[in-house]
């Protein structure tokens, strides 16, 4: 900042500006007075609600009688270029602007709408006093991950609480942070994380740039950018992870991976990952390591249930009953006499209202909406048989799908999950088990294909690395991995 006293064309501009701030009712524009001999007089402009009133009270306001003690004593002649009114102010809060700029202008702008106030000083002098106080909740337990032995402090919407929470878990000169920003309208704070010696220097260059190339006119939350810094930006499935927990962002820091910050998301995105760092949890650090094997293991296998089950089932016992157990063939004959609908109807008419109670679980209220979930379930499953809409074991078939379903901690893949699911029930009920067999493949293909910024998406399974399979399925223990390398 800094630059010579009086701009010319300054006062033209900073009308210009006044009448643009104007425009907004919630933009407050107060004329001040300092000084009893000569008063200095000034105007103070800031955003309501989101300035800090003690500091304007007892910081700015005799800041600015100093000034005007300093200001009765010159005339506007005596004053050259090189007396800046910055230097009479005694902290670096307060930084003078150029209102010719159009750089420093558009940053007026954004420290405007942050909650710090400009100071219009005759009518051709810009300051700018950081006195911001944004509406902000205190890190709380996030409602993303369930914690049972792990932190309970979660994410909020303010970046600088969030890379607290992160910095004071990792004290370490090795931590960097560097800043964007994003949006021509929403000057939306981005801050990406990456420990060096850790994260591979062209992964940290490839988020750079792709982050430096983004040209949008406004970004609203991670997840916005998440779609943007994909490798595919129509990718059915995720292609970054994302946490509400500061510390299993410091364990992905720690593993090499890099972590960004949006200002106004309570969520960090995280890159790059995998199918098997997608089904894990930030729980999993906090809990025994065979534990942790195991559940890994019982998620990999609900992933595949969820997907591939009601295909399966489809398939047998629509098309290819040769292939069952005669008892279990009697058993499913017997169970659909008098039904109206096919077996694939049946299952897609169970799916559809095991997506609709999930949706309702969701939005409703946490209390009523598990109520909503389990009750609703029942009741209407339960009226379903008696009412020969659907047999018992489709009904069996469609909960056990449900339950494999609720194994992963992702949402995201959670939602893809249930898409590639239609999807091979779709291929099921056409072509039977030959149907079946095309969409897993087709699936698997696809997976393999995908890539998260430059890393394969089924690592280490393709390309097939025996070394890293076991620590990417199960989980060391701690003694093996605090080793320092």
């Amino acid at each position: 900042m800094g630059g010579p006293m009086f701009y010319p064309r300054g006062a033209a501009r900073v009308k210009s500006i006044k009448t643009m701030l104007s425009e907004s009712d919630d933009i407050i524009i107060q004329s001040m007075m300092a000084g009893d001999a000569k008063p200095m007089t000034y105007e103070l402009i800031f955003c309501m609600g989101m300035v800090d009133p003690r500091s304007v009270q007892d910081f700015l306001l005799p800041q600015m009688e100093k000034l005007a003690e300093w200001w009765s004593k010159r005339s506007r002649k005596e004053l050259a270029p090189s007396h800046k009114v910055e230097e009479r102010f005694e902290s670096k809060l307060i930084t003078q602007i150029d209102p010719t700029s159009y750089e420093e202008e558009k940053q007026m702008f954004a420290s405007i709408f942050s909650g710090n106030v400009l100071i219009v000083l005759e009518e051709d002098l810009l300051f700018m006093f950081d006195a911001a106080d944004q509406p902000s909740r205190q890190p709380e337990e996030s409602t993303m991950e369930l914690s049972l032995r792990g932190p309970r402090d979660g994410f909020v919407e303010k970046i600088s609480i969030n890379l607290a929470l992160i910095r004071g878990r990792l004290k370490s000169t090795d931590l960097h942070c560097e800043f964007r920003t994003i949006g021509y309208e929403s000057m939306t704070r981005v801050a990406l994380l990456y420990l060096s010696g850790k994260a591979d220097p062209g992964l940290i260059q490839l988020a750079k740039n792709r982050l430096d190339r983004l040209n949008i006119n406004a970004l609203q939350n991670s997840s916005e950018l998440e779609e943007l810094l994909s490798d595919r930006k129509n990718s059915l499935f995720p292609l970054m992870d994302y946490t509400g927990r500061p510390d299993y962002t410091v364990q992905s820091l720690l593993n090499g991976r890099i972590a960004i910050v949006v200002d106004g998301s309570p969520s960090v995105i995280m890159a790059p990952t995998s199918l098997f760092r997608v089904i894990k949890s930030p729980e999993d650090a906090h809990l025994p390591f065979y534990y942790v094997s195991l559940e890994r293991f019982l998620r990999l296998i609900g992933v595949g249930v969820s997907m591939c089950l009601p295909g399966f089932w489809v398939s047998l016992s629509a098309y290819n009953t040769d292939q069952l157990p005669f008892t279990l063939l009697s058993t499913v004959a017997l169970s659909r006499q008098g039904l109206p609908l096919s077996a694939s109807a049946e299952m897609f008419m169970m799916l559809f209202m095991f997506e609709l109670f999930r949706e309702a679980g969701v939005r409703l209220p946490r209390a009523v909406g598990q109520t909503v979930t389990v009750v609703g379930g029942l009741i209407v499953g339960d009226a379903a048989i008696r009412a020969g809409l659907t047999s018992p074991t489709m009904l069996v078939v469609a909960a056990i799908t449900a339950v494999s379903s609720f194994t992963l901690v992702n949402q995201t893949i959670n939602g893809s999950v249930s898409i590639v699911r239609l999807l091979i029930l779709l291929l099921s009920s056409v072509l039977g088990l030959f149907g079946f067999f095309v969409g897993s493949l087709a699936t698997l293909v696809y997976l393999c294909s995908l890539k998260s910024f430059g890393y394969s998406y089924m690592s280490p399974l393709a390309p097939f690395s025996f070394k890293k399979l076991v620590p990417g399925l199960l989980q060391n223990p701690w003694y093996k991995r605090l080793r320092r390398r």
